[in-house]
């Protein structure tokens, strides 16, 4: 069989016996194979063979290419940017199954009049068009929109704003939980990592699809942060089939070119070893012989084999000047690109380009030179290697700089009349990276000032953050000075997506450094570990100014860091003389000592602490600090028996941060965590919430808070099997984490114990006992409280009869953070 590209199959036998056995084995967990190899080593043409070998009544397959070439520089891909193509390929595949699932339009209006059927009267923030809620925004929002406009498919499958990817996101897990499939992912090294995360969560255990991922890797590695994902997955599972793909033996390489290119060639020995394996050479020698370049010198084959980046490079300079520019702009903008965007950038750059000129060089490109793929009137780059080769080709870089422009400046005509959000989100994502890519400062300032003022519930702030971040790495006197603002503008962004390390880098670039600018870069070293270059930052702050907000915003800081050091007498002391101070109380910041005193209280202390922080950031009018903290205050009414209050506040707090995307899970962690801790509660609700939840938890903290909460609400509910696969992720988190503050291990520990009880697994049980008396300090705060906990006293003591009379103690997450609300209070 031919692969696409014209070239038989040959040598991968025993891969595809591999794959086919992968498949095949009879388990309980679906299959996850990752196929790996540098660039061209021919994965999809194996996982294409894998496909067409398959029989007629198997499982139905799902192949995925997100058409993403050549990401270098300013190049981001938004979070659940995979699941939506993802989505985007289920739905097209949809009708080749003779209806095993619905399309995405199906989906969502079969599910219209279930948006008043399936409320919860115990969901506090069910109408917030938020991640964490991703059925029911597919139910409000196709009950509302009735399917049109932003909230049209089409619209809903490009679009980087949190709803669409949340619909996009809950399309996907349906179709993949409900229906057995073969999933085929190109291009995995590309991916974000919340549509990492969900799949790697969805072939845990079955039903599921069985994935398989294609991988390049030139040095034979993952990414780190796909490492992370992909072996912590690989200690939660039976295992991860990796499948590395090695170069074509000579024979074969020799097949190939006989068979394709020179039937009387003899490969030798010189021109194999110089062979990276990447089999774009004979393609490449294919179609160049193919459009009449004569092959009169074998030498030719063996320069193509050693050097194929200059072998394209040749085949791309001696292309016709249209077929050249509109190369140039399908590579500009890195994303697929349609038909329309591409004849207008190439109309703009050469106004005599007609339509059909612009048609026939696309066919000869694909046809005659293999450089492209159309794929539902898309166009794409074949692959990286022809992205990366044009990258570097002399004839091109004038080409692509006036791509670049043009692509930008169509953008802003285009922007510039778009009315909906959910347009603008998509051409604001093309126009910022763009503005970047091309230094053009004034049109990141508007591009910023859009951002700001009309899609502030873009799924991923960070696309934009690197955009400038980027930028500035590239030409870092462009940025400084007058453009400051810029930076100091994507800094905060960074700053409130908790990117600590961007922000930090950022923020050390400023030309004119301010209390402010300084005093965020401190918080964000604090937030990073760099506690030392924190406290000296704030030393000198104090040195050189008198202003009270910033003095009080020091003392803030080092609370903090000397609190994360577990210097916990030192930390009281400092936020007592914080409040105790008379020139510090007319501040609204003082509403963060208060929160802060969370790091060494109780459950007493520290909802009492709360209150005062909740009330004193609503005398200032700061709704969202207010909000972060009645999160930690709800949970504490909770455990004091105040479940209404609780729910009154966590509600509130829930509205205030609606538009918060990138803290969606400590919003749901924490009402789960008051649900559980109510007098009849809905456990299904709790282990479907939290399940959702997982997805987007950025840390190890938050990861293991979260399982410890879904593993109590997952044995009240009666799965006990995944109860006890959710204690044993805890168990491998506290194992291997990357956070500081080991008063997490009690709660934790507690609820593991009491899982492996109810599974009579007394060894593990003991373990999970042992193990914060073993590997950490003890509890200073309610120590008598945990005392009973772990059996060393015989009942709870008066200030926790009401927790201590639950069989678990539910987890929630805070802010222990000066958040960008009332930093900004210092500019």
């Amino acid at each position: 069989m031919d692969t696409i590209d014209g070239l038989e199959f040959v040598n991968r036998d025993g891969e595809l016996d591999f794959l086919q056995r992968c498949l095949e084995k009879v388990k309980e967990r679906p299959a996850l194979v990752v196929v790996r190899s540098p660039a061209g080593f021919g994965k999809s043409t194996l996982t294409d063979r894998l496909i067409n070998s398959m029989p007629l009544n198997s499982k139905a397959s799902c192949v995925v290419d997100p058409s993403v070439r050549g990401r270098v520089g300013a190049i981001s891909l938004h979070e659940g940017f995979f699941l939506q193509r993802i989505a985007e390929s289920l739905d097209r595949t949809a009708d080749l199954t003779g209806g095993a699932w619905p399309t995405l339009a199906g989906f969502l209006k079969a599910r219209r009049k279930d948006a008043v059927l399936t409320k919860n009267p115990l969901d506090v923030v069910s109408e917030m068009p938020s991640l964490k809620h991703a059925y029911k925004v597919v139910f409000d929002y196709a009950a509302r929109a009735l399917l049109f406009g932003r909230y049209a498919s089409e619209k809903l499958l490009i679009s980087d704003q949190a709803d669409a990817v949340a619909i996009c996101a809950a399309y996907t897990e349906y179709v993949l939980r409900d229906h057995a499939l073969i999933l085929i992912v190109r291009e995995v090294q590309h991916i974000d990592l919340q549509s990492l995360r969900t799949l790697l969560l969805l072939v845990e255990r079955g039903p599921g699809p069985d994935l398989v991922f294609e991988y390049t890797a030139e040095t034979g590695r993952f990414e780190p942060e796909h490492h992370k994902l992909l072996f912590r997955a690989a200690e939660r599972r039976p295992g991860i089939d990796i499948l590395d793909l090695v170069r074509l033996s000579a024979d074969h390489l020799e097949y190939l070119i006989r068979t394709s290119v020179l039937s009387d060639f003899d490969l030798t020995s010189d021109y194999y070893l110089s062979w990276d394996g990447n089999l774009r050479s004979i393609v490449e020698l294919k179609f160049g012989v193919g459009v009449g370049q004569s092959l009169t010198d074998v030498s030719r084959i063996g320069r193509t084999l050693a050097n194929l980046s200059d072998t394209i490079s040749e085949h791309i300079a001696q292309l016709p000047s249209l077929q050249r520019l509109l190369l140039s702009i399908i590579q500009a903008h890195v994303e697929a690109i349609d038909l329309p965007t591409l004849s207008s950038a190439a109309m703009r750059i050469d106004p005599r380009a007609l339509h059909s000129e612009i048609g026939k060089a696309l066919d000869q490109l694909e046809d005659q030179d293999a450089f492209l793929v159309r794929t539902h009137g898309l166009i794409a780059l074949r692959n990286d290697t022809i992205a990366k080769s044009l990258q570097q080709t002399p004839a091109v870089q004038g080409l692509l700089a006036l791509s670049e422009k043009a692509l930008r400046d169509n953008y802003a005509g285009i922007m510039e009349g778009e009315l909906g959000t959910q347009g603008l989100s998509n051409l604001l994502r093309q126009y910022f990276r763009l503005c970047a890519r091309t230094k053009d400062m004034q049109g990141l300032k508007r591009a910023a000032d859009r951002l700001t003022g009309e899609v502030r519930a873009t799924q991923d702030h960070t696309i934009y953050v690197d955009a400038v971040a980027s930028a500035i790495e590239a030409n870092p006197e462009l940025f400084r000075g007058e453009h400051d603002d810029l930076v100091e503008w994507a800094a905060e962004l960074a700053y409130s997506a908790s990117d600590w390390r961007r922000a930090t880098t950022l923020l050390s670039l400023l030309k004119k450094r301010t209390s402010y600018s300084e005093l965020m870069r401190a918080c964000a070293l604090q937030e990073s570990g760099g506690h030392v270059e924190a406290l000296q930052i704030i030393a000198t702050l104090r040195c050189e100014t008198a202003d009270i907000q910033t003095l009080l915003a020091a003392d803030l800081v080092e609370a903090l860091v000397v609190g994360c050091r577990g210097e916990h007498g030192k930390t009281r002391e400092i936020l007592e003389a914080i409040t105790a101070n008379e020139a510090y109380r007319t501040s609204p910041l003082v509403g963060y000592a208060y929160r802060f005193f969370e790091i060494v209280d109780g459950l007493e202390g520290s909802l009492k602490s709360l209150k005062a922080s909740v009330a004193w950031f609503h005398r200032h009018n700061l709704p969202e600090s207010m909000a972060y903290s009645q999160l930690p205050a709800a949970l504490l009414m909770a455990r004091s028996g105040d479940i209404d209050g609780a729910r009154t506040t966590l509600g509130q707090a829930t509205i205030a941060l609606s538009q918060v995307v990138r803290d969606q899970h400590i919003v749901v962690n924490n009402a789960c965590a008051v649900e559980l801790l109510s007098e009849q509660p809905d456990f299904r609700y709790c282990s479907d919430e939290l399940s959702g939840a997982l997805r987007f938890a950025r840390d190890d903290f938050s990861e293991l808070t979260i399982l410890s909460n879904l593993s109590i609400a997952l044995l009240s509910q009666g799965n006990l099997e995944s109860a006890v696969d959710s204690a044993e992720k805890c168990h491998l988190l506290l194992a291997n984490h990357d956070f500081a503050d080991t008063d997490i291990y009690w709660p934790v520990c507690f609820n593991m114990a009491v899982v492996y009880a109810a599974n009579g697994d007394t060894e593990k049980y003991e373990a999970a006992r042992r193990f914060p008396f073993d590997n950490g300090p003890s509890r200073e705060d309610d120590l008598e409280y945990w005392q009973y906990r772990y059996g060393l006293a015989d009942l709870p003591p008066d200030t926790h009869q009401f927790l201590g009379g639950k069989p678990w103690h539910p987890v929630y997450l805070s802010h222990w953070l000066i958040d960008l609300e009332g930093l900004s209070l210092l500019k």
